[in-house]
């Protein structure tokens, strides 16, 4: 076999990888994208029902040692999804389901301790709540006393859908479903139906559910 002839070889045979390689991309790409319009499909549909039922939640959020929130009517439910570019076709971005757990009450708290005041700042911003704070200090030395806050506790819950169009998979992120936290995980695209997105409701309206069973990369990231 000649120089040449070995040349057309190799070429022959990294064609052939590409052609595969550029199959299964596509491939991973229909079946990440499938999973996204079935989740909005789902997401849609799952808002209007529980829009109307208005079920209050099972969960505790902890403020701190003495300031608890329990028993939080969950509304403002909402599906939405972003498109993007990739490869010259339009894909999905993300796709998100959000709620709002309400309190319906004013909160005024005060921290002398500055490391409990930054705890308890992430953790307002991580519910994406608005807060007054205001530094308080002696009128006679100058010295600091303490930050007071005021706020209305209406926590911002949601469930993000990423997918990774060449993998074929999909990353969720879940955050403030279990308190102030962010739940992130990664499952195989074809894995994302029905089946596994009722789990995802039942987790949304506090009862008993498998979301997390078999899951891939699970991280819990508590603020």
């Amino acid at each position: 076999m000649g120089y040449l002839d070995d040349l057309k070889r190799q070429a022959d045979a990294a064609r052939a990888q590409q052609t595969t390689s550029t199959s299964s991309i596509e491939r991973n790409t229909m079946l990440a994208d499938g999973a996204c319009t079935a989740a909005l499909r789902y997401f849609g549909t799952l808002a209007q029902q529980l829009n109307v039922l208005q079920p209050v939640s099972k969960t505790t959020w902890r403020l701190d040692k003495r300031h608890l929130l329990a028993n939080m009517k969950l509304s403002d439910f909402r599906a939405d999804s972003r498109m993007k570019k990739l490869r010259g076709t339009d894909v999905y971005d993300h796709v998100v389901l959000r709620c709002t757990a309400k309190s319906g009450k004013r909160v005024s708290l005060a921290k002398d301790f500055p490391p409990d005041a930054e705890k308890l700042e992430g953790r307002l911003r991580q519910a994406g709540i608005v807060f007054d704070a205001e530094q308080v200090r002696n009128p006679d030395t100058g010295r600091f006393v303490e930050t007071r806050y005021g706020f209305t506790p209406d926590i911002g819950i949601s469930a993000r859908l990423t997918p990774d169009h060449d993998r074929g998979w999909v990353n969720f992120r879940v955050s403030n479903l279990d308190g102030f936290e962010t739940v992130t995980l990664d499952l195989p695209a074809i894995e994302i139906g029905g089946t596994r997105l009722d789990e995802l409701a039942r987790w949304f309206t506090g009862e008993g559910n498998a979301f997390l069973q078999g899951v891939q990369n699970l991280r819990r990231t508590e603020v």
